[in-house]
Order: structure tokens, then sequence, then C-alpha cells
């Protein structure tokens, strides 16, 4: 049965209440117009409505996201990187039933969406699939047999038209940056306005799009090949730092021990980096390329590596400001003599230690020269009054740097394979940047979900049109520190807009985007 499942959805309300089920009051006529107006709203009265079917089906699937954040999964969602094959399994909660939303002998459903088709079955505790329709005859006969009951009214019986909007904002979530950013706006601050934010915004992606649904056994299909949400969700604060190896104290002096990064609360080491934290304690990384976007956190994961494991930062140089020539050391006058002082970087080569050079690929390469026999095997530099320095067993090298970027430069070929160990630091997740705006700017928490929502379009404009511009998070905690004393509107004029690089077309898509939301 091929149909428009949302504008279906309005014609749809459970005969047993026309509340929405954990929707703050909401009734399926209600004026919610107060909260929010998608730009798309083609109502001629300029309001809009929520529909139970939809809103109930989005307050699910909040529910089962939910779960895994407690660490209490209620299913699993299995996706393709490739493409838009997605099978989730969600559980019915017992509130579920108890409100009539669901039958009592409903546990939970499978469900499986390719493009525009959807399949979804009920299974009860014993993991038997409840029928939808005789055995007998199809489904489409039992539409044209059954006099008393409209395709509506037999949509709502078999709860396929709730259950496939939990199915369908599932598949928006993994691919589309905008809902998700919704998502985790209702699941941050569970408000009347998040949810309509929400439910809104859903349905305005999908009103014209017809979708092929058809409820059968899906119980034997195979998830091989499919990655895993509750693998990806193995992202809880827990750090392991009890398995990282350290550095012996007793190799640094008090001075290099002070130097070690005593980073506060708001920095998380990635799980992901604790193995790199063992190899290059143990020596078998001993010089580390972190790649990525700007604003994800690389010099700090540099930092974070160095804390966990005990080793000094002896130097951090911006490669785009204060690598020269003089970058190992300089003849300075002393008195009424010349005498060579070394750098930081070649005490930290000598006396062990780590250096980070941020944002490499701006160098010029004849600045870096010395790295070709600094990395190789039997590491050492020749300084310029003749002196050469064999490279300390406790030194490290870590290095930063942004791709594609206005005034990047490829890294020299024979440089990078000198790399050890070569890690791109993806984009910081929603959790991460709003963990580091709450600590750093705490008037901001009320505002934060809204703050991510505006980064997430900004950036999906961005991309979309593959402009030479950047927004970071840092653009964020500035925006947030300036609305300390102005509203957020007038803060973003001079942290956010400029982003836009003086592009007055540009500039009035963030301000149309900024203003969406309320700020009061």
């Amino acid at each position: 049965m091929e149909l428009n499942l949302f504008k279906t959805a309005f014609g749809i309300s459970r005969d047993n209440s026309d509340e929405i089920f954990n929707g703050f009051g909401f009734k399926d006529k209600s004026d919610v117009t107060k909260y929010y107006l998608h730009p798309d709203n083609q109502s001629k009265s300029a309001q809009t409505s929520l529909s139970q079917p939809i809103a109930e089906g989005v307050v699910m699937f909040v529910e089962f996201l939910k779960s895994f954040y407690d660490q209490k999964p209620q299913g699993e969602l299995f996706y393709k990187k490739s493409d838009s094959d997605f099978i989730i399994k969600f559980s019915v909660n017992e509130e579920w039933h108890n409100e009539g939303v669901f039958d009592p002998a409903i546990a939970y459903y499978r469900a499986r969406i390719n493009k525009h088709d959807i399949t979804l079955c009920a299974y009860d505790s014993d993991d038997n699939a409840i029928p939808s329709v005789p055995d007998n005859i199809s489904e489409h006969e039992y539409f044209d047999t059954i006099t008393n009951k409209t395709e509506d009214e037999l949509l709502l019986e078999h709860y396929k038209i709730c259950a496939s909007f939990t199915v369908l904002l599932a598949k928006d979530f993994l691919r589309d940056d905008d809902l998700q950013a919704d998502v985790y706006e209702l699941l941050n601050d569970y408000n009347a306005e998040n949810f309509v934010i929400l439910c809104e915004d859903f349905y305005q992606r999908h009103k014209y799009a017809n979708y092929k649904l058809l409820y059968a056994d899906i119980k034997s299909l195979k998830t091989n090949g499919y990655e895993r949400f509750s693998l990806d969700m193995n992202i809880s604060d827990n750090q392991t730092e009890n398995d990282i190896a350290q550095f012996p104290a007793y190799d640094f002096t008090d001075e290099q021990k002070s130097l070690i990064p005593q980073l506060s609360e708001e920095f998380k080491l990635d799980n992901g980096l604790v193995s790199v934290c063992n190899a290059v304690t143990s020596g078998d990384v001993k010089s580390l390329l972190l790649h990525g976007p700007a604003g994800t956190g690389k010099t700090m994961s540099c930092k974070l590596i160095c804390q966990a494991t005990g080793l000094p930062v002896m130097e951090t140089v911006n490669c785009t400001e204060n690598l020269d020539e003089f970058v190992l050391g300089k003849y300075i006058p002393e008195g009424d003599k010349i005498v060579f002082k070394e750098s930081f970087v070649t005490k930290a080569i000598r006396d062990g230690g780590a250096v980070v050079f941020e944002e490499i690929n701006f160098s010029k390469p004849q600045y870096l020269a010395f790295l070709n026999s600094l990395l190789d095997d039997n590491g050492f530099v020749r300084l310029d009054n003749g002196d050469v320095v064999r490279r300390h067993k406790n030194f490290r090298f870590f290095a930063t740097m942004n791709v594609g970027y206005f005034g990047t430069k490829q890294l020299n070929q024979a440089l990078y394979n000198r790399f050890n160990a070569v890690v791109e630091i993806a984009q910081l997740s929603d959790k991460a940047v709003e963990r580091m705006l709450v600590f750093r700017v705490p008037e901001c928490k009320p505002h934060v979900a809204k703050i991510l929502n505006v980064y997430h379009k900004i950036k999906k404009k961005i991309e979309a049109e593959e402009l030479d511009i950047v927004i970071s998070p840092r653009n964020l905690e500035n925006w947030a520190r300036m609305a300390k004393f102005e509203g957020y509107p007038e803060a973003a004029e001079k942290t956010i807009i400029p982003v836009a690089k003086c592009d007055r077309m540009l500039e009035k898509t963030f301000r149309s985007i900024i203003s969406v939301y309320k700020w009061d």
C-alpha cells in the first residue's frame, strides 16, 4: 500500500484519546504556533497544529534514543553508511500500553526502511509476529472486504501509522544534520517548544513524499554488513585512564613535571585515543599527526594524550606565526659575546618531553627540513653552531593540521611518511560541544540546544554550497560570551554573521536561521 503517510496522519487519532502521549497536552487540532511556525508552512491562517500519530512516533523515537544514553538500550538500529537501508527494533514500554496507545500484546517492533519502502511488524513477548490480516486473504483484499472500517482506521488498528514515524525519524536522525540537531535539542531539554520544532521540521521534510507501507514478518531478516548504532553510542564519559601506561615520573625533572598538562574536567580524552596513548608511552609512536576540521580539538587532544601519559609539553608552536629559521635556536648578544641559545624545541629533543606543532601544513618547507633527520630511526638534529643533538628516548613530536582550508598546503610526502601514526579527529559531538560551552559560559545553558541547532544549519549551508568559510565551536563560544552582554541576535552580528566574510546574501541567510528561534 502506497500513501502519503504524513498527510494521512492528520486525519487519524485514537478513539480513546485525542491527547498526544507525553506531548505536553497538545491535541490534534491545537494551535501550537506560539512556539514555532516552519518557514515552509503553507497554512493560510499562518497557524500550525500537531498530528497525534506523528507526534507520538516522535516521542517513541526520543525515548528509544534516550535509552542508549541511559546505558539501557531498548532495541537496536542497524544502518549502512553507503545507502539508505535501515533496520530497527524498538520496544514498547508498559506505560504506552497503560495509556492505550499500543495494544498490550505488542512487546516490540521490527522495521526496515529502504528509500521509500517501509516494512514493519509487531511482535509479542514470545517473539511471535502479531498478524495483520487473516492468513487466507491479501491485505488489499482485506481492505476491500471490510466495509465498516476505513483504510485509515485499519492503519490505526494495526499501529502501522505511528510506528512508521518512529522508523522514519530514526533514518532522518542518522542522515539529516538538522533533524539530528532537533532531536538532540529535545533530548537535552524536553519542553513544549523543542517538541513542536522537531514535529514541525519532521513533517515539513516529508509532507510531499509517498511511502510504500507493508506489514510483514521480518524476524528472520539478516543484519550482516550493517553498522550497529549501539556501538556508535559507546561514548560514555567513563574514561579508561587506568588502562593507560604512563611515563615513569623519575624520568623527568621537577621543572619538566610542572609542564605536564593539568586540564579541567571540561576536556575528556576520546576512548579511541587510549591505544594511541599506550603506543606513545611505549615508544612505538614517537611522532603523531592529528588532522581534521577546524575547532575539533586537535591540539587539545595532543595535550590530553600528554596528560594521560604523564608527558611534559615543552613547547607549542603555531606554524602560521612562530615557525621560522630559528626554530632550533639562534645566536644572540650576551654581554660582549654572541652566544647560541637553544630553543625549547631543542631542549625537548635533548632532555625529553613533547612538542606540538600546530597547523604544520601552513609552514614553509625549509623550516621543517630538520624533521627529516629528527623523525628517522636514529633521530638527531644539527644546530647552527655545529652541535648534534640526539633524540632523547622520551621525546615525542605531535603535529596538527587542517585539511582543505585557505592557505594550507599538502604536507611533503617524505615528512608525512615519517609520522608513526596519523589520526583523523572527527567533528566534536553535540555532547562534547555542549559540555564545552556550558563549562566555559554557564549562562548559555538555557540556550545551548538552540545554539547547536543554528550551528548545524549554518554548517549544512556551507557544505551544500561548498563555500570557503568555516564555522567552528570557537565561534559558538564567542557568541555565547558576547550574548552575556546583549541578546543572542545582537551578539551574533559580532560573532556568527562575520563568518560569512561580508557576503551580504549569506549574512541574510545566517540571520534568518537565527531569527527562527526565540532567544528571550
